[in-house]
């Protein structure tokens, strides 16, 4: 990819990042997961739970029962979801786990934005192996714009931003949510990404759908129409019954 062609991102890429800042702001939607098998919407770094408002509404307007886990450590507005992707994954199988008693359920989907597919799948693989306990299942994951590749520059950004030190190429992180991805099935690519390159968003050889002129942050704040579309390629995926 050439540097006019990244240049030429700049302005989406600033627009998306006011509009997630923006969202950070906003008070979580409280949906209320329904058994058996409620779908999770996990937001990545710089995002607050409420960034997932908006989608949240849209797919369960499709007939899909959602939830939100709360934001994970570094959890002050903008700042939200830059613990290492491990601690994230431990909180998030402990908010699962006590949700999962509240809501009698066993079984989920997952939808994950950006590092939080990374996180849910990382969760699933430390259940797996015995390193914790866990009461749910992740059954199919939806990836939008997740860095399966990891992120150019992570170490370098890793400095400042704990997370990146597991988006390094090869980090002990990517490699174990390598065996979690039979349960991906399906990635959503952000065609018109400015940080994460699209060839690093899908699983090698995995099933992908391009979203032509999505930037990273367009799934979750970007337009109506995006919102909506991101809705329905979810519910394709994953079904729209309870």
């Amino acid at each position: 990819m050439n540097s006019f062609s990244q240049i030429k991102k700049l302005p989406s890429f600033w627009r998306g990042s006011v509009n997630q800042t923006v969202a950070t702001w906003a008070r979580p939607v409280e949906f209320r997961p329904l058994p058996p098998r409620p779908l999770v919407l996990v937001p990545g770094a710089f995002c607050t739970s409420s960034v997932m408002n908006r989608l949240g509404a849209a797919i369960q307007q499709r007939g899909r029962s959602v939830c939100v886990p709360p934001s994970f450590a570094y959890y002050f507005s903008a700042l939200a979801n830059l613990c290492r992707l491990s601690k994230a994954a431990l909180a998030f199988n402990s908010w699962l786990d006590e949700l999962a008693g509240q809501a009698d359920f066993d079984e989920v989907d997952v939808t994950g934005h950006s590092n939080g597919a990374l996180i849910a799948l990382l969760a699933q693989d430390m259940v797996d192996r015995g390193e914790i306990d866990g009461k749910v299942t992740i059954r199919k994951v939806v990836t939008m714009a997740t860095p399966f590749g990891g992120l150019p520059n992570a170490k370098i950004l890793s400095f400042f931003l704990p997370c990146c030190r597991d988006l390094v190429l090869g980090s002990e992180a990517l490699r174990r949510i390598e065996r979690q991805l039979h349960r991906v099935v399906h990635s959503l690519v952000a065609e018109g990404a400015f940080l994460v390159p699209p060839f690093h968003q899908f699983p090698a050889g995995g099933p992908k759908t391009v979203m032509e002129g999505y930037q990273h942050m367009d799934f979750i704040v970007g337009s109506s129409d995006r919102i909506e579309r991101t809705a329905a390629e979810v519910i394709k995926w994953l079904g729209n019954n309870y």
